[in-house]
């Protein structure tokens, strides 16, 4: 607004502006000029650079209104302290032929690494081989083949190791060690201590691999935050572009409250957990929902998006379902090949699914999550709606794809990159396109929704999305804030 209209709208309302005051003023959007004056109006009839600067303050615990001159953003005065774990990463490293004896080692590796920390627990350090066993008490390590229910209410565990194979019952009478068996799937590794009974095993106890109950979360030294999101599927027709450029201009510090602001200049690290794009040819009738119909433009879509994060955020990107990858997990980095945009941009590690991050010092899992569909799909008590459920119920299993043949196809490498050596501090995930947070035995649990509204093929799902709601992680007082951008 011009000052001679900024001078003439204040006078109809009898208040004269001091010249220092009409300075800072004409550097204010109209609407921001408007609610001064609505302030104004009860106070004296000439407004001072004091008085003006009392309007300000009061106005800035709701927003920022006054263009300062441009300053050096907090976490851009730090150094990146950015370590991934690239022996983690199945990129480069994948040989596997699908073959009988690949899938051998794959089990052999699991059950191993599995049995290890199981055995980490007293009551399991001196377990049995399964063909060993003899009659009387038994503590057995074994990975579940077989889960079913008899006519009488028992639930009846088929499991094995490399010595052998054993039934495992599970008694309608044992309460809560039935209601715990209930969250038991195939292909698990379990600790079982009980008694031999004829050709089986009546289960007293029943250990998941789990997370130990006492453990410190690792926090960073400096004040940065890091920002959580996936599921963009830029491409879609449903992708909420709008929305999308309101967390890049916030991340920017162009929008948002004094508060909102301040954690914006903390932001240090970016992770985007995969389905970056919509892709192409993903589900029945996709094509009619795809307002990009090219892979390549997508992803240049996407790329360019993402030079408008502020310079100082280190980005890394996971693949997911929707990318340009194999179905098969654990999945390749997106290729080069078709987003070279992302490879050319020194900030952005592309990285395969999971990655295993260190920022300042916090351990970060991050995984797409379309494992959460088993799981939520064969265990009671799970929902799309809260997807952070179905992430505990990985870390008690120790595995992100804890069963096989199920809706997520895998491959057997030599070496399971699906499990969860040692406990992160943060386990992010995305694929239910569902905001979900909670804490379980010290690791922040973190589903970061979407940039999506519902499709069709997900309102057969009956899944309901929660789009443009990201989390902020706190790195130096580990909390998460949930920004709102719709």
């Amino acid at each position: 607004m011009e000052t001679t209209n900024i001078v003439d709208i204040f006078l109809k309302c009898n208040i004269n502006l001091h010249p220092g005051t009409l300075s800072e003023l004409s550097k204010l959007k109209d609407d921001e000029i408007e609610r001064i004056l609505k302030k104004a109006k009860d106070g004296p009839r000439v407004i001072t650079p004091e008085y003006f600067k009392t309007l300000i303050d009061k106005e800035e615990e709701a927003e920022v209104l006054v263009r300062r001159p441009k300053k050096r953003v907090h976490a851009a005065e730090i150094d990146s302290e950015i370590k991934i774990k690239h022996e983690r990463d199945v990129t480069n490293k994948s040989f596997s032929q699908g073959d009988i004896e690949g899938f051998i080692k794959y089990f052999n590796n699991k059950f191993e690494r599995l049995a290890k920390i199981l055995k980490e627990r007293d009551i399991l350090r001196d377990t049995t081989p399964i063909g060993r066993i003899k009659e009387g008490e038994v503590k057995i390590i074994g990975m579940v083949c077989e889960v079913r229910n008899s006519k009488k209410g028992h639930i009846i565990l088929e499991v094995e190791d490399p010595t052998g194979a054993v039934p495992v019952l599970i008694s309608n009478k044992s309460g809560e060690l039935l209601e715990l068996s209930r969250n038991i799937i195939r292909d698990e590794v379990l600790g079982i201590v009980g008694k031999t009974w004829k050709d089986m095993v009546i289960a007293d106890e029943i250990h998941f691999p789990d997370l130990p109950v006492r453990r410190e979360t690792k926090k960073s030294e400096v004040d940065i935050a890091l920002a959580l999101i996936s599921d963009t599927h830029v491409g879609s027709t449903k992708f909420l572009e709008n929305e999308f450029k309101k967390f890049i201009k916030w991340t920017r510090g162009e929008i948002g409250s004094v508060k909102q602001r301040i954690l914006a200049e903390k932001i240090k690290y970016l992770i985007i957990g995969g389905d970056l794009v919509d892709g192409v040819g993903i589900y029945p009738g996709q094509e009619n929902e795809l307002e990009i119909k090219d892979l390549n433009m997508q992803y240049e879509r996407i790329a360019k998006y993402l030079e408008g994060i502020p310079e100082h955020i280190e980005i890394i990107v996971i693949s997911g379902n929707h990318d340009a990858v194999r179905q098969a997990e654990p999945q390749l980095a997106i290729s080069e090949d078709f987003a070279p945009q992302l490879y050319t941009d020194p900030r952005i590690h592309m990285m395969g699914n999971p990655c295993h991050a260190s920022l300042h010092g916090v351990d970060v899992i991050s995984y797409h999550g379309r494992s959460l569909d088993d799981i939520i799909s064969t265990l009671p008590n799970q929902s799309y709606s809260k997807p952070e459920k179905a992430m505990v119920e990985l870390l008690r299993k120790r595995h992100l794809v804890p069963t096989y043949g199920g809706k997520v196809p895998l491959s057997p490498e030599a070496v399971d990159y699906m499990i969860i050596d040692e406990p992160p501090d943060i386990l992010h995930s995305g694929h239910a396109h569902h905001i979900g947070v909670t804490n379980y035995r010290g690791v922040n649990v973190i589903n970061s929704g979407t940039f999506q509204e519902q499709t069709s093929f997900q309102k057969k799902l009956n899944m309901m999305p929660t789009p443009a709601r990201v989390p902020i992680v706190d790195l130096h007082e580990m909390t998460t804030t949930i920004m709102r951008f719709m």
